[in-house]
């Protein structure tokens, strides 16, 4: 894998890993987030703190005038509880990938997030990964500086996916009941309520 790829572990939110969200960007992103708690996320989240702080520090020093007007933006968030608004003890990470990026000199390309198993077998999008589900994330941090806002952070462009425990997506009904013997949606055609990721694996 890349040199500047790092990998956490931790517990899957809102994932779009198969088909990229065109909501907000018509190009597509593929996202996920990442809740593990603080003392596993410490190392990590100080290292984004350091690419944080020099990044600003090469931005001053490229531009001085600007030391009074960067801030910075934290790559990671708290998680608070959402009915006491207590700290869980918690942190979350995004990762993002844009599925169609164009360049400046005209040119396009798409790109796709390697998901695979425990046992580094590939997955299809027949599998949805929910809330929940045990996850391995490859991503690389990008440090930037985003110049109308003056803001300075690390993005943290989402690679691979290696799902250990998974938490398939599915309707509250289908998580609720346990199978039973009986009636099946194939029995009539018509109703009214129809390990750390190896390098060189991707």
């Amino acid at each position: 894998m890349a040199k500047l790829t790092k990998v956490l572990r931790g517990k899957a939110l809102w994932a779009k890993l198969f088909e990229p969200d065109t909501k907000f960007d018509a190009n597509g992103i593929y996202s996920i987030s990442l809740t593990l708690p603080e003392a596993d996320a410490a190392a990590m989240c100080e290292e984004l703190d350091n690419m944080c702080s020099a990044k600003f520090d090469e931005e001053v020093k490229n531009k001085p005038a600007l030391k009074n007007q960067l801030s910075i933006q934290d790559p990671y968030t708290p998680v608070y509880d959402r009915e006491t608004g207590d700290a869980t003890g918690e942190v979350e990470f995004k990762f993002k990938l844009k599925a169609k990026v164009n360049t400046r000199d005209g040119r396009t390309f798409e790109q796709k997030v390697a998901v695979v198993d425990a046992k580094r077998t590939p997955m299809t999008d027949e599998i949805a990964v929910g809330n929940g589900s045990d996850v391995k994330v490859a991503f690389e941090p990008m440090p930037y500086m985003v110049s109308g806002t003056k803001k300075v952070g690390v993005s943290l462009r989402l690679k691979a996916v290696q799902v250990i425990d998974l938490v398939e997506y599915g309707s509250p009904a289908a998580s609720v009941f346990d199978e039973e013997d009986g009636f099946t949606a194939t029995d009539t055609s018509t109703t009214e309520a129809t390990e750390v990721f190896t390098d060189g694996d991707f």
